[in-house]
């Protein structure tokens, strides 16, 4: 199923918003050219305009003599606790009624910005109604925003590596194609700079001190938590390569081992590489889901087999 949002600012449809039902995989592109399509059938493609941008706009900066649609991606949206009674892709993408899509910002004005100034706007939107429905589209009942700073947002996409990583190792039938890319993104060397660069803005001694202690227990935690994840999912994936993919494992392995050397560095704590994979030498804790901005501290955002969007 995929899903999108629209918001359309004209006439009957003036500040009503929906969420879409799509074949899965389908490009929003193609969603956007068919909603231009069928409103400029009705309005006259002269006077019907597509909003480009997916932030929040205001109806008093529009020209009232256009009509104007917004189109924006989104993903459903599923607390942790939720999850646990929802396996399969079937239960994931089934009595759906959430659904989140988030705009990246920073205060001085910019979209995107280096990591240390780089915020995000998460809106979850609810509609009145559950997916599957007899439409094809269903009216948002109400929409929650969120605004992570940027400390939370390192915390936030980092929970997420750490949650994906956890359901492709303790699946039933592990997907090694999915595991591999998992891994690829999270510990070679050419990627590194991701996780790594948040380590290095938020944990080093010249700019730890300038963020909530609280927030730093939360990275570093979250940190842990990811070198032992991929320390697992590398555990998993040497026992079930073939002789073919011994180097490519030993190379993911080798990143894995100088990554987790890096954060020992940068955190001043013991972060060991065992030979079976990497695990962190500290214990386990409770869900870092926790004190971001109202957001629920058991929420995860969970993707579903179809496509979405939102106009």
């Amino acid at each position: 199923m995929g899903v999108c949002f629209l918001q359309g600012f004209f006439e009957d449809e003036d500040g009503k918003e929906y969420i879409y039902k799509e074949p899965k995989f389908t490009p929003l592109s193609e969603i956007s050219q068919r909603l231009l399509k069928l409103y400029s059938d009705k309005f006259g493609p002269e006077n019907v305009k597509m909003i480009q941008d997916s932030g929040r706009i205001n109806p008093k900066d529009l020209d009232s003599k256009y009509a104007y649609i917004q189109v924006t991606h989104v993903t459903p949206f599923l607390e942790e606790k939720e999850l646990v009674d929802r396996k399969t892709d079937f239960e994931k993408s089934h009595n759906i009624r959430r659904f989140v899509f988030e705009m990246p910002f920073t205060v001085s004005g910019k979209k995107q910005g280096g990591v240390e100034e780089q915020c995000k706007r998460r809106t979850i939107l609810t509609t009145t109604h559950c997916f599957p429905y007899v439409k094809k589209r269903i009216a948002v009942m109400y929409q929650h925003h969120t605004d992570l700073n940027p400390i939370e947002v390192a915390i936030d996409e980092m929970s997420k590596k750490v949650v994906e990583l956890r359901q492709l190792c303790s699946a039933s039938e592990v997907d090694m194609i999915k595991l591999q890319l998992k891994l690829q993104g999270s510990v070679s060397v050419q990627v590194n700079a991701g996780p790594l660069a948040y380590a290095r803005a938020f944990l080093d001694d010249s700019s730890s001190k300038r963020y909530p202690d609280n927030k730093i227990k939360q990275l570093k935690e979250v940190f842990r938590q990811f070198v032992e994840a991929c320390g697992q999912g590398l555990g998993i994936n040497e026992r079930l390569i073939k002789e073919d993919q011994l180097e490519y494992q030993e190379e993911m392995k080798a990143n894995y081992r100088e990554m987790a050397r890096e954060l020992s560095t940068i955190m001043h704590e013991p972060i060991s590489a065992g030979e079976d994979g990497i695990k962190s030498a500290l214990p386990d804790s409770l869900h870092i889901f926790n004190a971001i901005s109202g957001t629920p501290t058991t929420a995860t955002i969970q993707g579903i087999p179809s496509g979405s969007s939102v106009v």
